[in-house]
């Protein structure tokens, strides 16, 4: 039996993917069973519908900054289906550890259109801003206004806008997960973290605070099955 925990507010437990000293072959297994998870749970569509309602009409070129790209299974889904649209996308992947870039450049070594850097959000150079910032699965890894410090710094890369795609904290969430990963998951990092996860997810209350604290452009917030929130921040001269 689980016991199921309070939802009232974001929990500020540490991930154990949040740990550096997470390494190798261990993080490749869990970075490949979690792009299993996005693909069986419906976790690309919240990224794709939200890059598509910030590209202007008739924009068939941009420049994408993918924050946390993990395994990259976001920056290749995304390269799929810009060329099923004969969109010419540019996607740079960013991560903070070097076992991650390291994997995720070997899985993309046939997408010319996709960079990946080992670089922290926080470092990048404001002057030199992409078309849309895209983040998938990673602002609950911020814990308290640390969240609220990565959206704004999002929001000032992006000409056009953010599209965050992050998790519904929601006991059905939870508990589904849990079950789930207990179930088929091989990595320990999984069975822990997933559930956690969903702790440190959000409510549409959440964004919609964090954006007012910013000072940026109100979130167009949609749900996605299954529990994924699909959030679109415009820049202010797209607001």
């Amino acid at each position: 039996m689980f016991s199921v925990p309070s939802f009232a507010s974001r929990s500020t437990a540490l991930e154990l993917m949040d740990d550096p000293a997470i390494q190798g072959p261990e993080l490749e297994v869990t970075l490949a069973e979690i792009e299993r998870i996005n693909r069986a749970l419906g976790g690309y569509p919240p990224s794709l519908h939200g890059i598509e309602a910030l590209r202007p009409e008739g924009v068939t070129a941009l420049s994408i900054l993918d924050v946390g790209t993990g395994g990259a299974d976001f920056p290749m889904r995304i390269a799929d289906w810009a060329a099923e649209r004969g969109l010419d996308v540019r996607i740079t992947g960013i991560d903070l550890t070097e076992t991650t870039v390291d994997f995720a450049r070997q899985r993309t070594r046939a997408y010319d259109g996709i960079e990946i850097v080992q670089a922290d959000l926080f470092d990048l150079d404001e002057g030199a801003p992409f078309d849309i910032v895209h983040a998938a699965q990673v602002l609950h890894h911020f814990v308290g206004d640390e969240a609220e410090r990565a959206l704004a710094k999002m929001a000032r890369l992006a000409r056009y806008g953010v599209v965050v795609n992050d998790l519904h904290r929601h006991p059905l969430a939870w508990g589904g997960i849990a079950v789930i990963t207990r179930a088929l998951a091989k990595s320990r990092l999984v069975k822990y973290d997933a559930p956690l996860s969903v702790l440190r997810g959000f409510s549409r209350e959440d964004f919609e605070g964090m954006c007012r604290r910013a000072g940026l452009a109100a979130p167009r917030v949609k749900w996605r099955p299954m529990f994924r929130w699909e959030v679109v921040v415009p820049t202010r001269d797209r607001a």
